[in-house]
């Protein structure tokens, strides 16, 4: 039987990197990472040995949909794991296509880097494709870094003219977006040059594209930050009663002095669990079990919390409309935070952001599909008001429309209104 082409482990040292890739239609995303699986050797031997350079090929380790494959786009997001000695990768492939901007919402929530993936071979004069520049302004409202993989490089000749062109252009876009430190690549994907191993142009004296990312930040240190455990169940047996949950950051010890949100009621931790294990100490990313010294009244939805944390029924947020039915003002939906749900309402549309220009639309009576834009919001009860720059994983939610369960738009929490 075909075994794995095992690639060098990484060691216990090395960092875990989250990114996702985006861009326009056929500007070769699947592509790429179909190119960065295959020659990063962690593909299995008979995969590996089916692929030769074609595109399709590559692409459709990603694009594994039945409808996917039929339509040549992807539409769902993919994800794929792979390391080298220097990191080990979470990559989420999102989809391209306008219609399918909540899914490029969704890979963004849970990365720390976009590679924004542009075909050079359908660029003129440095003029970047309008899904290109809504991908630059997800991934700038969502503070994410990015890289821009410049593909397509060998269909014209490796012109460092047409590359410059595009390094220049997108620039510019960042500069409008306040991007900083954004590196561009000249790639072919179906090649692999300047992927994994350096190839293709004789002027390129920069990194492959692997060492940029290798390189960029790891995901934010959320250990150091203040105790977020939303709690997921309640589970009782004879004689104990433990709060299940996620650390979203910080860290938990037995015989630490806790809050129960939104109300602040005081809590001491007797015990902390980790796979039915008592531990001495949880970090952020753990899922446990945890006692309290004295009972507790705790249900799903509530936050086990550092003192200081802060919640608010009032507050800006920056949101993405996904859902085909416009919003109208005065319309209620369900808010998700976490495990937190509760009634919301958009009280205010304070602006538009214009992907064209990025200019401020103000007074807007509705939101379409798509638009992205800052509002104020109001709930039923108070929600945690953690800033989506301070802790991505409780400054973040969702509205559903409460008849049909459609997700209405992802939002990400700015300030809070007190």
């Amino acid at each position: 039987m075909d075994g794995a082409i095992f690639p060098l482990r990484a060691s216990a040292e090395t960092r875990q990197v989250r990114f996702m890739t985006a861009g326009s239609v056929d500007d070769g995303k699947s592509t790429l990472i179909g190119r960065l699986l295959l020659d990063s050797g962690v593909l299995m031997r008979d995969q590996a040995a089916s692929i030769g350079d074609d595109e399709e090929d590559l692409a459709a380790l990603t694009d594994g949909l039945e409808a996917e494959r039929a339509q040549g786009i992807t539409i769902d997001v993919a994800y794929r794991y792979f390391e080298t000695p220097r990191a080990s990768f979470i990559i989420a492939d999102a989809p391209g296509h306008e219609q399918y901007t909540r899914n490029m919402v969704t890979a963004a929530s849970v990365s720390d880097v976009a590679v924004i993936v542009i075909d050079a071979s359908r660029v003129d004069g440095g003029a970047l494709k309008r899904q290109t520049r809504r991908h630059a302004a997800i991934a700038a409202l969502m503070g994410l870094d990015v890289i821009v993989a410049v593909n397509k490089m060998d269909l014209i000749g490796w012109s460092q003219e047409r590359f410059a062109d595009i390094e220049t252009a997108f620039a510019d876009l960042a500069g409008a977006l306040k991007l900083s430190g954004v590196v561009c690549v000249p790639v072919s994907a179906r090649r692999g040059d300047n992927v994994v191993r350096r190839g293709g142009a004789d002027w390129w004296r920069g990194p492959t594209l692997i060492e940029v990312i290798e390189q960029s930040r790891g995901p934010a240190t959320r250990h150091d930050a203040p105790l977020r455990l939303p709690i997921q169940a309640v589970l009782r047996d004879v004689t104990s009663r433990f709060y299940v949950g996620r650390i979203e950051t910080g860290s938990l010890r037995p015989g630490d002095s806790v809050v129960l949100g939104p109300h602040a009621y005081p809590a001491t931790i007797a015990s902390v669990r980790i796979g039915g294990r008592a531990v001495a100490r949880a970090e952020a990313g753990a899922s446990v079990a945890i006692e309290f010294e004295d009972e507790r009244d705790v249900t799903r939805g509530d936050v086990v919390a550092a003192a200081g944390a802060r919640y608010a029924r009032s507050v800006v947020a920056d949101v993405c409309w996904l859902d085909e039915t416009a919003w109208s003002k005065g319309r209620r939906y369900i808010l998700r935070q976490g495990t937190l749900e509760t009634q919301a309402l958009i009280e205010d549309v304070a602006f538009v952001h214009d992907i064209e220009d990025f200019s401020r639309r103000e007074g807007a009576s509705s939101l379409l599909l798509n638009d992205i834009a800052s509002v104020r919001l109001a709930t039923r009860d108070p929600i945690l008001a953690d800033t989506f720059a301070q802790s991505p994983g409780t400054g973040a939610f969702a509205l559903f429309d409460p008849q049909t369960n459609q997700t209405c738009a992802a939002g990400m929490i700015r300030e809070a209104i007190t």
